[in-house]
């Protein structure tokens, strides 16, 4: 059966500001994501890039070796070789200015390890209509005593990674749920506002990760005056992906995600999330790539 990809012809604006002349724009192949033909010279091309820059963070040509990581960002940008090149440059001058976010970024580091058994992130096991993954997050099941924010921001960063092993997700992209049912006033004050910037720069600018719906449900007063003002932060185009349902009505989230997919804390029609779940899922993936098993 062929993959079923959620293609469309949109242009994306870059957030690297890379100069690239004119003359190589108006002279820039259009690929064909259906085609893999298209994809073969669309990766091709990408290696050229990188090979041919002179930007530190490119020094290190070894990634030019590695035609599943470089996908990644050919798929998240539909085969756009300019807009893939940029996002890339902005992946690993995000790694080199942050190192805070990427060291013990491990499965193996106990505050991740969690984060992951309490669902920061829950990843639900079917797809929606559209061929997305669904990630879920109840944040009431945070307890900042345990682990950071940053903590779960490295547990998010691992998911990702395993998703976007993929191809239909790097194509399709991944839809965000909240739950803010519960989560109280004294948890709120531990957003820490660095690592939210953080965060944002990270998944918005710089991760080969197509955002497709970020959905909040549940929310308290406090909690969505926090995330209006966050919204602001963002560009128009991600603030369009952003969605408040609210304390008592779930149809609006159903509209959008289908409740035969959904766990029933959510209204769905499925048993209610073990959190452990995803947390299992990527221990056995990491066992059996260390050959532990």
């Amino acid at each position: 059966m062929s993959e079923y990809i959620d293609y469309d012809m949109a242009t994306r604006r870059a957030y690297c500001s890379t100069t690239i002349s004119k003359t190589s724009l108006l002279k820039a192949p259009c690929y064909n994501l259906n085609e893999p033909r298209d994809r073969s010279k669309a990766l091709m091309d990408l290696k050229d890039r990188i090979g041919s820059s002179i930007d530190f963070v490119f020094k290190d040509k070894s990634c030019m070796q590695d035609d599943e990581f470089l996908f990644r960002f050919l798929f998240a940008k539909k085969l756009n070789v300019d807009e893939a090149f940029k996002l890339l440059l902005n992946y690993y001058k995000y790694r080199q200015s942050n190192p805070e976010v990427f060291n013990d970024c491990s499965i193996q580091t106990e505050s991740v390890q969690a984060c992951l058994k309490d669902g920061f992130p829950g990843v639900l096991d079917e797809k929606d209509r559209r061929g997305r993954k669904v990630l879920v997050y109840f944040a009431a099941n945070w307890n900042p005593a345990n682990y950071s924010l940053l903590s779960i921001y490295k547990a998010t960063l691992l998911t990702l990674d395993k998703l976007l092993m993929d191809k239909q997700t790097q194509c399709n992209g991944v839809v965000v749920i909240v739950d803010w049912t519960g989560f109280t006033f004294k948890q709120s004050m531990q957003l820490n506002p660095k690592v939210l910037k953080l965060m944002i720069e990270g998944l918005e600018e710089c991760y080969p990760v197509r955002f497709k719906g970020v959905h909040f449900v549940g929310q308290s007063w406090y909690v969505e005056a926090a995330l209006i003002l966050i919204k602001t932060t963002l560009k128009e185009k991600s603030r369009k992906k952003i969605r408040m349902h609210g304390t008592s009505n779930l149809s609006t989230l159903h509209e959008n995600v289908t409740k035969d997919i959904l766990p029933t804390e959510l209204g769905g029609e499925l048993p209610a999330l073990n959190n452990e779940n995803w947390y299992n899922t990527l221990m056995e993936s990491y066992r059996n790539e260390e050959g532990l098993n």
